[in-house]
């Protein structure tokens, strides 16, 4: 017996989706505890963060089911999550791999370099594309595998930061990142990404803006200009 579209069983709400429900509230508290270095823009990011992510949390919305999908770089989640639970971001990791097998894995880009393509990927769990739609908020993780350059970019519009998790990277050159390091990235400035040798990273990610700046956003590397 077939199963027609009116019988397919409905997508739960978030306070049902146990591991994602979990995960979510790993998301608020990172971005309530991560280190802050003083930065009053970066306090306002993160209350950001935390107030838009507590509408969803108290709305309780229905989920979507993206399918799963893996890429090359995904290879080396496994080892990434290893590394994570040796760190002060544990529980943040365990977290993760308890949804690990239902992300869904993507580049973000129409074209990509060769290289690139082997040793970059990133999930979105919140947003217009994740788990759970959110229109000014956008949660999810990128992970870089081993050596990984990540060109210059930058996003108009948006203001971007990672949690590390596992791993180590630096960004434009100006200082190495570990767990629970937040990388702060304010909308339209550019920047770089560069990884360890030996072992692959994986870092949260949230980005905060105006809805159709999110919707609107593509995504591109900045080329240099030349003299």
């Amino acid at each position: 017996m077939q199963t027609t579209q009116d019988q397919m069983p409905a997508a739960p709400h978030l306070a049902d989706d146990i591991d994602l429900f979990y995960l979510l509230r790993e998301f608020e508290t990172a971005y309530r505890y991560a280190p802050t270095g003083g930065s009053a823009p970066i306090r306002a990011h993160m209350r950001m963060v935390r107030e838009r992510l507590a509408k969803i949390l108290k709305a309780g919305p229905q989920t979507r089911m993206p399918e799963p999908a893996s890429l090359p770089a995904t290879r080396h989640l496994g080892r990434a999550l290893d590394n994570g639970v040796r760190e002060p971001t544990e529980i943040f990791v365990r977290a993760t791999a308890k949804l690990a097998p239902r992300l869904r894995w993507e580049y973000g880009y129409e074209k990509l370099p060769a290289a690139l393509a082997r040793k970059y990927a990133y999930a979105d769990i919140l947003g217009p594309g994740g788990f759970v739609d959110c229109a000014e908020l956008v949660l999810g993780f990128v992970l870089f595998a081993p050596g990984c350059v990540y060109p210059s970019h930058r996003h108009d519009g948006i203001t971007e930061s990672y949690i590390v998790l596992s791993g180590a990277v630096s960004e434009n050159d100006l200082g190495v990142f570990r767990p629970p390091s937040m990388i702060f990235n304010a909308a339209g400035t550019t920047h770089t990404i560069r990884t360890s040798l030996h072992e692959p990273a994986l870092l949260a990610y949230a980005w905060t803006g105006a809805a159709d700046a999110i919707a609107g956003h593509t995504m591109k590397f900045t080329r240099a200009r030349k003299k």
